[in-house]
């Protein structure tokens, strides 16, 4: 890829502020609140947190287990057994009735595309995830993007990573990164 082609697929860096969210299990509906909040605070009730977005994220994903997702081609207990890398559904139903932010971060109950295809349907919101990129102009290749302080370096630029895209008529930014092979989820804020 040229780095023409890198620029025009790829947003700057300045486009948005990153919102650190807690590196507990949990930030995957974490930065979903955030955003959330921030973005659309109308549809926030006040006893709204994290564990009741996971809950209510978990009972979608069961009630719709059949429900065939057109961008992937799959019903979303294909694409949570696919994510969560689990060979029944039923450990997935027992794994997410307890919290994700709770005791054993060992324990898969983290979410991701799974659970942001619900929360999706369930707000009635895209949801848009970032990651971040660099181009290594000597190399001629993209390489990792680095963030520092919350910020993206200079060369860093944002790849949209997956949309939801279901047209609604709001939408929300995530973050995700990952380091030491270890996943994590931030809140992106439009500047």
């Amino acid at each position: 890829m040229s780095y023409e082609e890198f620029i025009n697929n790829t947003y700057p860096n300045d486009i948005f502020d990153i919102i650190k969210c807690r590196e507990d299990g949990s930030c995957c509906y974490n930065s979903f609140l955030i955003s959330l909040k921030k973005t659309n605070p109308q549809k926030i009730k006040k006893n709204l947190n994290s564990k009741v977005i996971q809950s209510k994220a978990v009972k979608w994903i069961i009630e719709n287990k059949d429900k065939k997702i057109d961008l992937f081609c799959l019903t979303m207990k294909e694409i949570v057994l696919n994510n969560h890398q689990i060979e029944n559904f039923d450990d997935y139903i027992e794994r997410y009735k307890t919290y994700s932010g709770k005791d054993n971060l060992d324990v898969d109950r983290w979410g991701g595309i799974p659970e942001l295809i619900a929360l999706s349907n369930i707000y009635n919101i895209d949801i848009n995830v970032y990651g971040v990129q660099s181009y290594d102009k000597k190399k001629s290749k993209i390489i990792k993007g680095r963030i520092t302080n919350n910020k993206l370096n200079k060369s860093t630029r944002f790849k949209l990573l997956y949309s939801t895209r279901q047209e609604y008529d709001y939408c929300i930014n995530i973050l995700w990164t990952s380091k030491n092979n270890i996943d994590h989820f931030d809140s992106l804020i439009k500047v």
